[in-house]
């Protein structure tokens, strides 16, 4: 039987037009984002919907896979890509790889992204990008790449990180008091407490001249290596590990040739976890004390008919609230909490302005473990920035009929919709938008023509711009300019938002809201809790 040349043609342009129809098809419902990269690396026009969705652009014409991934990636990840599609285009076949796979591991697995949102902020997420070389007859290899939003398992993956050590931690601190005695772990928290009460006090020393400087390292570096110590010989790898960090910051504080205030305060965010680990452990004793208490009351057995024996629970010595003592004006920061050491973070920067700033804080207990590391990151920088740069010295105050002393008030609080948000306040001087225009300018941050255009409320916000500062360095002291950019940028990666308003002379607010965690997130949140 013979077939036609018009009857061939047209069977070819029927399987042809079919086959258009199903890669239509796929392109338009695939979860993933999808496209064809050519030899030259050059994305062929035929892309997925997804892919716009993913990467928040409609025009994907005339672009390489640099220039698509470069607005939302850092110079890092930029560099390590072009490396890999260089070697994947130009030798991937030479190089012995298998079919349909890349000879080379493939560093784009997973990689952070940062998409920009409508109202000019960010939101971060995880993508992975998978190669897949396709061969058409008598044409250069091509590759399909599939984007895929790992977000979410990314997430999780952190969570459960997250909540595996906080067992582990658990674990080693009832093996450490089975394995010790109550006696000797209880004498070992007494210890730890007076050395955190004694790096809390040294830190706060007045220090002025080179000499005092050295004398605050060396004397907190003796009570950290107490603790390191300490936490080592009863193998809690938790409060051992989070010594050795600080004790590593302050070795290299020591290796340093001269030493200012400004020195000190990354410490913050070291000794924060510190107290972190320690508070765990102090929580701990007191969940102890009170399943002694209630042991207390049954009767003394010592061994059940079967002949199996009974180990009471040891008994520590925790701290126990007066029952009859009357309740305080203010609510006094737990040693190890968030609140004491930003407390102990504000009075330190005051103390190297030559300031007087009280803190207040209100609902950080509150802080599901999820964000815990961004309300604390956020609490550092925006306190630092407060009291360098927004409140006033106490002589200025006084003129502009204030108190002496500054306030700062920092609340955390749930919103009825499962959202989260953080308030800060500060009653210093505010921000003037044309003096922020100024300052812009000079840095080379925006042109005089853009500036002028600005309305005050949009002005004010160039201080998150990487590189503003209103301050002066002075010799000796540690560059300005990044502590509101990385306000915005940590509010960001936790997919979250910053607002900011201003009262010239009377006070600057900030507004960070958080979203809703997600069932999975919440649970485990609750349970860390």
């Amino acid at each position: 039987m013979f077939i036609s040349v018009k009857r061939h043609e047209r069977e070819k342009q029927e399987l042809f037009s079919a086959g258009n129809r199903l890669t239509d098809a796929i392109m338009k419902g695939s979860a993933h984002g999808l496209f064809m990269l050519d030899a030259t690396d050059k994305i062929l026009p035929q892309v997925s919907a997804s892919l716009a969705t993913l990467f928040r652009r409609q025009d994907f014409a005339n672009l390489t896979f640099e220039k698509l991934i470069a607005p939302v990636v850092t110079a890092k990840t930029l560099s390590a890509a072009r490396t890999f599609v260089t070697r994947l285009l130009r030798g991937a076949a030479a190089a012995g790889g298998a079919p349909g796979a890349p000879a080379q591991p493939n560093p784009l697995q997973d990689i952070e992204v940062r998409l920009a949102n409508s109202d000019g902020t960010f939101a971060a997420a995880h993508y992975a990008f998978d190669f897949n070389a396709v061969e058409f007859p008598g044409e250069p290899r091509a590759w399909l790449v599939t984007v895929t939003d790992i977000t979410a398992r990314v997430q999780q993956n952190r969570e459960l990180e997250d909540l595996r050590t906080q067992m582990q931690t658990q674990g080693e601190i009832l093996r450490s008091v089975l394995q010790a005695g109550a006696a000797h772990f209880n004498a070992f928290l007494h210890r730890t407490d007076a050395a955190m009460n004694a790096i809390n006090g040294v830190l706060k020393k007045p220090a002025r001249e080179a000499s005092a400087f050295r004398h605050k390292l060396e004397e907190t570096l003796d009570q950290v290596d107490r603790v390191r110590r300490d936490a080592a010989a009863l193998k809690l790898t938790g409060l051992q590990a989070a010594a050795r960090l600080m004790e590593d910051s302050l070795q290299e504080l020591r290796s340093r040739g001269a030493l200012s205030g400004s020195d000190f305060l990354p410490l913050a965010v070291k000794l924060d976890q510190l107290y972190g680990q320690f508070a765990l452990l102090r929580s701990l004793t007191s969940l102890a004390s009170t399943a002694a208490e209630h042991a207390a009351d049954a009767p003394d057995a010592r061994m059940t008919d079967n002949g199996t024996q009974v180990i009471e629970a040891p008994i520590f010595l925790a701290e126990k609230p007066q029952q009859s003592a009357p309740p305080k004006a203010h609510r006094v920061a737990q040693a190890g909490s968030l609140d004491s050491a930003l407390t102990a973070l504000t009075e330190l920067v005051a103390q190297e302005q030559n300031k007087s700033v009280v803190l207040e804080c209100i609902g950080t207990q509150l802080v599901p473990p999820r964000y815990k590391a961004t309300i604390k990151n956020v609490a550092i920088q925006l306190i630092r920035n407060a009291v360098m740069h927004g409140v006033e010295t106490p002589a200025s105050r006084k003129e502009a009929g204030k108190p002496a002393h500054g306030t700062l008030h920092l609340e955390f609080r749930a919103m009825p919709d499962q959202s989260f948000e953080m308030n800060f306040r500060d009653d210093g001087g505010g921000l003037d938008p044309d003096k922020v225009r100024a300052t812009a300018i000079a840095n080379g941050l925006i042109t005089e023509d853009s500036a002028a255009r600005l309305r005050d409320r949009q002005a004010i916000k160039l201080i998150f711009k990487s590189g503003f500062t209103t301050m002066t360095q002075a010799p000796g002291e540690a560059a300005h300019g990044r502590g509101m950019s990385l306000v915005r940028r940590y509010v960001q990666e936790a997919g979250g938002k910053i607002a900011l308003a201003t009262l010239l002379g009377h006070e600057t607010r900030f507004k960070v809201t958080l979203p809703a965690l997600a069932a999975s997130a919440a649970a485990a949140d609750a349970e860390v809790a």
